[in-house]
């Protein structure tokens, strides 16, 4: 995959969003805010008005580096409490990984246990179909489109 301090994409006073070290599909990322707040519903206003601007920048980043069709937006602060976001792309060459691995190809794309198969079959040094990219690239354009944006 690449050095846990090449995943870092971003960081301000509020955020950071780095790429997810536990999963090789690139552009997958998880933004958190760096206060501790639990729950979405605690945010200061100006907080809140700054995470959306944020998710959205790095929402669009993501569809233009990887391709993605869809970026699932997930919260659970389930194992970590503390409040963050998973971006999840999910590009054409993952969905036909994903039916060719399930056999779903019949079936309405159900993103959560999309994004759990992903997230269990497809970690660090698990070879990516070709076109796919790597982490480190998509690191580095993530960068760059959210430096510029």
């Amino acid at each position: 995959m690449t050095d846990a301090g090449d995943l870092e994409i971003f960081a301000d006073e509020l955020f950071t969003v780095a790429h997810c070290p536990s999963c090789a599909v690139p552009g997958y990322v998880i933004a958190r805010l760096l206060d501790g707040s639990t729950s979405l519903a605690e945010l200061p206003a100006g907080t809140a008005q700054a995470l959306g601007a944020l998710l959205s920048k790095t929402v669009r980043a993501i569809e233009t580096t990887v391709g993605a069709e869809r970026v699932y937006c997930l919260s659970f602060a389930e194992l970590d409490r503390r409040l963050h976001f998973h971006l999840f792309p999910r590009t054409a060459w993952l969905l036909e990984e994903y039916w060719r691995a399930t056999g779903s190809r019949e079936e309405a794309v159900n993103g959560p246990v999309l994004f759990e198969w992903a997230r269990t079959s497809l970690a660090p040094g698990v070879g990516l179909p070709a076109g796919a990219g790597s982490v480190a690239d998509a690191c580095t354009a993530l960068r760059a489109q959210l430096r510029d944006a």
